[in-house]
Parts: structure tokens; sequence; C-alpha cells
């Protein structure tokens, strides 16, 4: 009976953050559908599709990333966290942009997965990413630039207690079926608490969808972690899998959502680490409204009756 209370009450835990999380991405979507009409240019359901898939593109995107983590330990935990993901591109220059992306982990939930019952929740760790990347991109999209993780976390089994800092690079093709990409990043820590452990960890975003009609896509896009403080078998976090996700308008708000889940194949051979993971993403995207050049106008003129002479 205490081990049936036991895991009833880590359920309970789990579906409340789960609860607060998606109450959250619906209080966020009912206030965009307001201002959105205020923000977003018109585009089409596949150039939405296209600028949801760049991580660099010139649209201010606000993603909502809830993931679940299933069957970690030997009693089978289960973890939950919810990511606010803003991405706000600035044009520096006439030939370059400046796109700061931002992860926030706004609630998380981490077990004892040593134990049957008890964890933690609170605010996770910050992550900020500045990437450098040409305005007018090519077949090729890429960026660079710095990333630094500020230590946010409200307690020290939710984040790495260290700022940490290091280079990350994206890579992106989107022809016309789909995209294909790829985001790398290392950080490692600054000198900080000495009682806190040093960070030199691998990061790869991959991503990977091919495009079905009315803006519905197949998604493949695990991340793959490498903890090299490590031994061999302990720094690998693996996944495979996917899903499916769809692009679409509510009024004039531009909607991007998708859900997957993934195996972690190869994981730490402690076997403490979550079996399944199961990602919900909501992005809202507010194309930038395009002005038109001097020769847009001339071209405009020159085409209206009325500026004709007799």
């Amino acid at each position: 009976m205490k081990i049936i209370s036991q895991r009833r009450e880590q359920a309970g835990r789990v579906h409340a953050v789960a609860d607060f999380a998606v109450k959250t991405e619906i209080l966020v979507l009912m206030i965009s559908l307001f201002v959105g009409p205020v923000l977003r240019a018109q585009e089409t359901v596949d150039e939405l599709r296209d600028l949801a898939r760049n991580p660099v593109s010139d649209a201010i995107k606000v993603p909502f990333a809830e993931s679940i983590n299933f069957g970690a330990g030997p009693y089978d935990r289960t973890s939950n966290s919810l990511q606010l993901q803003p991405v706000i591109p600035l044009q520096i220059s006439k030939n370059w942009l400046l796109v700061p992306r931002i992860v926030a982990t706004a609630v998380a939930y981490e077990p004892d997965v040593a134990q049957t019952h008890g964890g933690t929740t609170g605010l996770g760790d910050t992550v900020a990413t500045f990437f450098f990347t040409a305005f007018h991109a090519g077949k090729l999209i890429w960026g660079v630039g710095p990333s630094l993780l500020i230590p946010t976390a409200t307690d020290s089994r939710l984040g790495a207690g260290k700022w940490d800092l290091g280079p990350s690079a994206v890579l992106l093709v989107e022809p016309d079926w789909g995209s294909a990409g790829v985001l790398v990043q290392n950080i490692w820590s600054l000198p900080g608490h000495s009682s806190r452990a040093s960070v030199n960890q691998l990061q790869i975003e991959t991503s990977f969808s091919y495009n079905l009609p009315l803006g519905w896509y197949l998604v493949t896009a695990p991340t793959i972690n490498a903890d090299w403080t490590q031994a061999a078998g302990q720094r690998w976090l693996v996944p495979f899998g996917g899903g499916a996700g769809r692009t679409f308008n509510i009024r004039n708000q531009a909607v991007d959502t998708n859900l997957a889940l993934y195996y972690n194949a190869v994981r730490p051979q402690s076997q403490l680490s979550p079996r399944w993971q199961l990602s919900l993403q909501l992005t809202l995207i507010y194309p930038k409204e395009q002005k038109p050049t001097p020769k847009d106008r001339q071209d405009s003129h020159a085409g209206d009756p009325r500026e004709e002479t007799n």
C-alpha cells in the first residue's frame, strides 16, 4: 500500500507540472490571437513552415517546448520540463543579422531516480546563444556565435550551478521537399563554486522534416548529448524516433506545432537516464513586415494608370 501511495504521489506531481505547462501554452496562444494581427505579415503556410524550421530566420518566434522523460532509474521515474525559447532577430548591418536564441527552463520536475518517490520542482538554467548569420542567405543557411549558460536554477539538482560558455554553429538546407539541419554547441564551465562539478558538455540538435499537404509534415529532431567529464560508457545519450506536425493560422496568428516520441537507444550504462522522451512543441511565429524598396515603389508607380500622362 505504501508503494502504491508513493507512485500515486509521484504521478500527481508530474501531472501537476504537465497541467501547468499546457495551461501556460494555452494562455499565451489566446493572448497572441489578439496581438498577432498587429505584429505579423501575410505569409503562405509553406513560407511559415520554412520559418518555423529555420533557427536563424528573420522572424520573431516564441516556441514552447514541453518534454516528458519516462523510465528513469530502477523505479521507472518520470521527469518533466517546460522551456520557453524566444528568438528575436536584429539586423545589425546591411548584410548581417544577429539572432539571439534564449532557452529558459520555466518549470522543471526532477525525480530522485534512486527512490520510489520524491523529487524537486523549480526553475532550470537558461542558455543564451547569439548567432551571427547572413541577412541574404543562400541555399545553405548558417550561423555561428557564442553560447552562455546562466545558472538560474532554483535547486542544485535542476542546474549546473556555474556559468558556462562555449561556441555554437548551425547549418540548414530547405529544399522543396522539407528541411535538414544541425545545431552544434559545446560549453565549458567558468570558474565558480568549488562544490559544483565542472561542465564540459556537447549538444547536437538535429532536425529533418518532410513536407506534406495542408501544412502537415513529418519530423525527427532528436537532441544528442555527450558529457565529456564522464567515463566512456557514461557519456552519450542518443535518441531515435520522430513524429508529425503542422503549420497553420488561427485567425491571423501563425502557429507551428509538433508531437514526437523518441527512444534513447544509447544512454549511460548506469541506466539512470530515461528510456523514452515525449516532446510537444508549440511555436508562435511573427514574420517581419517587408518594407518596399525604392525600386519596388518605382515599379508600382510605373504600373499605375493614374501615373500616365495624356
